[in-house]
């Protein structure tokens, strides 16, 4: 037994030697007791030309709380180097405490010569434009950043966040660091729609027009539904009507704010200024090929008798101008629509307190045409067009019944005079 043991014990223990010499050349070990300058100057006597002691006395010396000492760390760095100029890192460290000891140009020169090791690493070009932006050196440092978002677009966030730190002016980054892509814009554009900077992104928008740049359907209902969040109606409705017309979307006829309001198109956007369609317990939404009072199909919104619907669940923005007279009409159908609560048209103000809707439609009715005439306030910036059912708590609360809508219109009144 004890024969047998004997061979494994050696060979445990050759394992355990190998590993400490090893160890000790390369300077680190996998659980190594606190370092001290004593054990990394007894590995560099044991093997001087290995740059990892060096740098880690630089460490030491750079930020030992009680003997912090940034000579001895640049000097150390600067061996560690010398036995490795290959190594990025110690590059862009001894960049930053020449830059902590004042010496400015000595800096600069340790971050260029960090780029040339790696020139298209992230870390050297993300830790040289910062360096370079705290050096006061903004025309060195803006290359960095341009190249970090053509190159490392996922961080495209951060370094924006910095940018806009540092300069305020979207104008500038545009004209300075933003790659002249569609790509590139659309991401400043993300990052602007996400922090809600509505003035940064209406310019950069602009910019983009100017530069003759074609974003994809996508992309201008992203703009599209980022100037309605953010109310400005009217602009977000010009870009619609100008982008969509180029891109061979039908386009209303004169003078008619409703998209699509026979539902003749196949399909809708779901965005800007088309019908939004959700879903909700109770009702179902379809469009309907079997009825219609004018072109080939309507709306239908089919309730089951099983819920208390508080529906509220097809709208659709419209753009307004305040002080002004308009006309909304609908053609409306029902049957079997049960409780008195049934499905009414109504128009929402949009930057006002304003409110139009039409009488409930219940039972049975065939075709007819609800109107709503109204004035816009001065303060309106926009208006929501929607069909509504609203909750109620009478006993006969569960609706069943099918609704019609087909040929909606909204148009502004024209002046007599």
């Amino acid at each position: 037994m004890k024969k047998r043991l004997i061979p494994g014990f050696i060979l445990i223990l050759s394992l355990l030697v190998g590993y400490f010499v090893l160890s000790l050349w390369k300077g680190v070990l996998l659980n190594p007791p606190e370092s001290s300058r004593d054990d990394f100057e007894r590995v560099i006597r044991l093997t001087p030309s290995n740059p990892d002691p060096y740098y880690r006395l630089a460490l030491l010396y750079e930020w030992e709380i009680h003997k912090a000492d940034l000579q001895k760390s640049v000097r150390y760095l600067k061996q560690a180097i010398e036995w490795n100029p290959l190594e990025q890192q110690y590059w862009l460290h001894l960049a930053k405490l020449l830059f902590r000891n004042g010496t400015t140009e000595a800096s600069k020169q340790a971050l260029k010569r960090a780029i040339q090791v790696f020139p298209t690493g992230y870390q050297g070009r993300w830790v040289s434009a910062n360096l370079l932006l705290q050096h006061g050196s903004v025309e060195e440092a803006l290359p960095h950043f341009s190249y970090l978002l053509a190159h490392y677009p996922n961080q495209g966030y951060l370094v924006y966040d910095v940018l806009r730190r540092a300069f305020s002016d979207s104008n500038f980054i545009v004209e300075k660091v933003v790659p002249k892509d569609w790509f590139s814009f659309h991401q400043f554009l993300l990052y602007l729609y996400e922090i809600g900077d509505k003035k940064s992104a209406q310019n950069v928008w602009k910019k983009s027009v100017q530069l003759g740049f074609q974003p994809n359907r996508s992309e201008i209902l992203q703009h599209i539904e980022f100037l309605i969040r953010e109310k400005e109606i009217g602009e977000a409705f010009t870009i619609w009507q100008t982008r969509f017309l180029e891109q061979g979307h039908p386009s209303p006829q004169e003078g008619e704010l409703i998209t699509n309001g026979g539902f003749e198109k196949e399909g809708f956007l779901g965005g800007g200024f088309d019908w939004k369609i959700g879903k909700v317990a109770g009702a179902e939404i379809l469009i309907d090929p079997t009825h219609a009072i004018e072109g080939r199909r309507s709306l239908r919104i089919q309730f089951d008798g099983k819920e208390n619907v508080d529906f509220h669940h097809v709208s659709q923005v419209v753009a307004l101008r305040p002080d002004t007279d308009y006309t909304l009409r609908a053609q409306v159908k029902a049957k079997a629509v049960t409780t008195k609560s049934g499905v009414k048209v109504e128009i929402i103000g949009v930057g006002a307190s304003f409110y139009k809707a039409s009488e409930p439609l219940i039972g049975d009715q065939e075709w007819k045409e609800v109107s709503l005439s109204f004035r816009t306030p001065s303060d309106i910036k926009g208006g929501l067009v929607r069909f509504r059912r609203e909750k109620t708590e009478k006993f006969d609360r569960f609706i069943s019944g099918t609704v019609w809508v087909d040929n909606l219109s909204l148009k502004e009144k024209k002046s007599s005079f």
